[in-house]
């Protein structure tokens, strides 16, 4: 539970500190909700459900779903919303969500963004030569979106997967 309330702050922190040009005239707000997956095995046959995340456990599966709405009067226009990877998870490939958005990465907790296929840091190879080498998701350290528009009085969800180490 503590995990759960650390992420959550976290990400509540992150979002309190964007640009408030973002969300000033549109009004936008956002609640977050942190589920996870469970197997169990009924009857013999393995039923999966989703449930609130209040305990984590080792690769266990949290999926993190951000509800925006517009509640003002006035269209938000590329309104950016950042969330920080929880420490001791790593994001699950391709499970970034949220129609309307680009979605992009850091691998630098949020300095610099990129597409997943541009995000790319530099390594010393052999003889001191420099390579750019792409990132794998596990180095992955925020996600943001930006949702083009959001009309007023609209909702929308962004969302993505991670697993516990």
């Amino acid at each position: 539970m503590k995990k759960l309330f650390t992420l959550l702050v976290t990400l509540l922190l992150t979002l309190s500190l964007m640009p408030a040009a973002a969300f000033a005239a549109a009004k936008v707000s956002i609640k977050i909700k942190a589920e996870k997956e469970v197997v169990a095995v009924k009857g013999g046959k393995k039923e999966t459900r989703i449930v609130p995340a209040t305990k984590f456990a080792p690769n266990d599966l949290i999926i993190y779903t951000i509800t925006y709405t517009n509640n003002g009067n006035e269209a938000a226009t590329n309104a950016i919303v950042d969330d920080p990877i929880p420490a001791g998870t790593s994001y699950v490939p391709g499970s970034a969500k949220g129609e309307g958005a680009e979605i992009v990465f850091s691998i630098d907790h949020g300095k610099t963004f990129q597409k997943a296929t541009l995000l790319t840091y530099e390594v010393t190879g052999a003889g001191g030569k420099k390579e750019k080498q792409v990132a794998a998701p596990e180095a992955y350290t925020n996600v943001r979106w930006i949702v083009a528009n959001i009309p007023p009085k609209a909702s929308g969800k962004l969302g993505f997967k991670v697993r516990v180490k």
